[in-house]
C-alpha cells in the first residue's frame, strides 16, 4: 500500500508572540497525522469496538516551524508488543527534518474496561509501514 504524507495545516492560532509554532500544537498535529494513516490502512475501523488508547508521547524539536511554512508528517512502525505498539513520526519541510517524535498506543477493550492484546487482524495492517 502507497500510504501518503500527512500535510500540515499550520494555522494562525498555533503561533505564539514569537512567531513560531507553539510546543503544544505539535502533539495535534502528530494526532491528525495518525488518523490520517489510520483511515488509510483501517477504512472500516470500528473504534468502539476496537478501542486505543495513547499512553506516552515523546517529542524532538530540531528547528522551529513557521506560520507558512508547507510541512508534512509521515509515520514509521517502531515496535509492536504484546499489548501495544509505537509509532513515529517524522515532521519536514522538503526533506529537511524539522522536529519527530514517537507515541505508544495500547490495544483498549471499551467494554470491559481493560487493555487487550494487539489485534491479530492488525498486525499485517501495522506492518505496512515503513520500519523505523
Amino acid at each position: 500500500m502507497n500510504l501518503t504524507p500527512f500535510p500540515v495545516f499550520i494555522r494562525f492560532s498555533d503561533c505564539d508572540l514569537m512567531g513560531h509554532v507553539n510546543n503544544a500544537s505539535y502533539l495535534n498535529y502528530f494526532e491528525d497525522a495518525r488518523i490520517h494513516y489510520f483511515s488509510q490502512l483501517l477504512p472500516n475501523w470500528d473504534w468502539k469496538t476496537q478501542g486505543i488508547i495513547l499512553r506516552k508521547n515523546t517529542i524532538e524539536y530540531l528547528s522551529p516551524l513557521y506560520l507558512h511554512d508547507k510541512a508534512n508528517i509521515t509515520i514509521l512502525l517502531k515496535k509492536i508488543g504484546n499489548k501495544s505498539f509505537t509509532l513515529a513520526y517524522e515532521l519536514l519541510i522538503q526533506n529537511e527534518l524539522k522536529a519527530m517524535g514517537e507515541s505508544v498506543l495500547v490495544c483498549y477493550n471499551f467494554n470491559i474496561q481493560k487493555s487487550t492484546t494487539v489485534y491479530p487482524e492488525w498486525i499485517p495492517i501495522l506492518n505496512q509501514l515503513e520500519k523505523k
